[in-house]
């Protein structure tokens, strides 16, 4: 199973009224490419916030079918939000879900399922959460800040301490020269340095105008459909 299970959400733009995609009310998609062979492997299509605070993700084949779908709700801080994640290929749930004050992290395939409470969560930042965090953040960073922060890990019923800083545009692998040259750059990285040693870090590239996610470089949130881990480079347009 994956080590880091997130995939981006633009919070501030799913927070506009009356942005809708012309198809099934997206507002931001996704395009998932192998960063072993460049093949498209899936697209992530979001949807607006509705009245209750909540947007839909589907998951897309390339071949038009959803076999995925996750659901985030944001009824508190803007990267805490619940979320429950659903695969029907091998019948995977994945949730994250605040139960007065008990954060109740659940884990299951085939109908079997574990969970976990985590009392100590006022500050934890949820999934897609993340992307809400480094825009309130964003002052810090661009300074020179190194900020740790506590992310959950419902698919190990656990958490782990992150680091993101700012790097140079030369340093990350999803730089292009010719493209997105004014783009800002992160990168998120287990704090432990012990731990840096068994996961790659998660590469972002953000537009400062606006300060939305461009590009993703990093370990998916998904399996492939043998159920093993895959990496990817992310690449999201605004659909308004």
């Amino acid at each position: 199973m994956n080590f880091i299970r997130f995939n981006p959400v633009i919070f501030t733009l799913l927070m506009l009224p009356g942005i809708a995609a012309a198809q099934d009310n997206y507002v931001v998609a996704g395009s998932a490419y192998s960063l072993e062979n460049n093949q498209l492997l899936y697209r992530e299509l979001y949807t607006a916030l509705d009245e209750n605070k909540s947007a839909r993700v589907d998951y897309v084949s390339p071949e038009g079918k959803t076999f995925a779908t996750k659901t985030l709700v944001y009824q508190g801080e803007p990267f805490q939000p619940s979320f429950n994640f659903q695969d029907s290929r091998d019948n995977e749930v994945v949730s994250a879900q605040f139960e007065g004050a008990r954060l109740v992290l659940t884990h299951g395939i085939d109908g079997s399922q574990n969970q976990k409470s985590i009392m100590d969560n006022a500050n934890m930042v949820i999934d897609a959460g993340f992307d809400s965090y480094i825009q309130l953040n964003w002052d810090k960073l661009v300074a020179g800040k190194r900020l740790k922060f506590d992310f959950a890990l419902p698919n190990r019923l656990s958490s782990v301490q992150l680091e993101v800083r700012q790097i140079k545009p030369a340093e990350s692998p999803i730089y292009d020269k010719d493209y997105g040259r004014d783009w800002i750059y992160f990168r998120i990285s287990p704090a432990k340095k012990f731990l840096s040693l068994f996961a790659d870090p998660i590469n972002l590239a953000y537009d400062p105008k606006g300060k939305y996610l461009m590009r993703f470089h990093g370990r998916s949130n998904l399996d492939d459909d043998q159920g093993a881990p895959v990496d990817v480079r992310i690449e999201y347009e605004y659909l308004n």
